[in-house]
């Protein structure tokens, strides 16, 4: 009985971690949605390839955090990536988001590091729902 007591109260715990981090990740994304948007709208200006998913994804304000902000960090981190089939991004998308000053792309590094905080923690807390299950099977 003691490690189905200490399963669930992980599982609590954990969702409340969860529940406070999604909060926390959305209000960070708020405060710097501006920065998101001139960044973005700079970003299409210039006529620079740009996926289908970040794309549609900005037009959900705070939720699909990950999906508008994966684009850019995979372009910072030099991850080379196919636009079509036949074609793969421009040299001048990566060139354009990894000369970007500090306090442009900053921000959005720290949040993906965030999301990936929170998507471990999501992981571990499924891990746990497996073991209760397993364990009271």
């Amino acid at each position: 009985m003691k490690i189905e007591a200490f399963l669930l109260f992980s599982i609590i715990f954990l969702l409340a971690i969860l529940v406070s981090l999604s909060i926390a990740n959305a209000r960070f994304f708020k405060k710097n949605e501006h920065k998101y948007n001139v960044l973005l709208s700079k970003y299409r200006q210039r006529g620079l390839d740009i996926d289908l998913v970040t794309n549609v994804a900005s037009y959900f304000g705070a939720l699909a955090l990950y999906q508008k902000i994966i684009w850019f960090v995979r372009l910072h981190k030099g991850v080379r990536m196919k636009y079509t089939k036949e074609r793969y991004v421009q040299p001048e998308a990566y060139h354009f988001v990894q000369s970007l000053p500090q306090d442009k792309i900053g921000w959005i590094l720290t949040l993906h590091r965030r999301l990936i905080i929170q998507f471990a923690i999501v992981t571990l807390w499924f891990l746990i729902l497996a073991a209760i299950w397993i364990f009271l099977k």
